[in-house]
């Protein structure tokens, strides 16, 4: 009989899922000290603490043969609740461009629509786009620049970011709907 489960309870125990699980409890206290500019080098330690995580744990699952459903799953979510929450502080706290923040949720919240849709009807997990790893790593830079010096360093870095995140919407798009074209099939 075969198993109808998501992930097997092991794959909680690999070091790349362990590293997945410090990045989701780090986020309370990164975005604690977000909001307060007095704690703002802990807040730079937090993220970027949590965010190196996110840099090592993918190649350590690869390296030991450990890539899981667990870590497809909890991965992109720990990267999406960071980087969208430290958006919404920073742009309540730091000048951060409010319309950004809400492209940052309206693509997020679309792709996380489109993966519950591939799981209900696929029973598998998509995993992210390069365009998306590299967006996240450039999130991250502009992040890490705003809360250390505000819109002027962390600006720039911002719109940089920008171009593949636009690429990762449209990435993401065609590979959802080559998806649901597969299924129809």
């Amino acid at each position: 009989m075969a198993s109808t489960r998501l992930f097997e309870p092991r794959e909680l125990l690999y070091p790349s899922n362990m590293l997945t699980i410090a990045r989701l409890l780090l986020i309370p206290p990164t975005f604690r000290y977000l909001r307060q500019p007095e704690r703002r080098r802990q807040a730079l330690a937090c993220l970027g603490v949590a965010m190196l995580t996110d840099a090592i744990d993918g190649p350590l699952a690869r390296a030991r043969g450990e890539v899981s459903p667990l870590g497809e799953l909890l991965d992109p979510v720990a990267d999406k609740i960071l980087i969208n929450g430290t958006a919404i502080i920073l742009s309540k706290t730091r000048d951060f461009p409010w319309w950004i923040t809400w492209l940052l949720l309206f693509r997020d919240l679309g792709i996380i629509v489109a993966a519950l849709v591939v799981i209900k009807r696929h029973s598998q997990i998509t995993v992210a786009a390069s365009t998306g790893k590299l967006t996240t790593a450039l999130l991250t830079a502009a992040a890490l620049l705003y809360v250390a010096d505000g819109p002027r360093s962390g600006k720039p870095a911002l719109y940089v970011a920008m171009v593949p995140f636009l690429l990762s919407f449209v990435q993401y798009g065609k590979r959802f709907l080559a998806v649901m074209r597969k299924q129809a099939d």
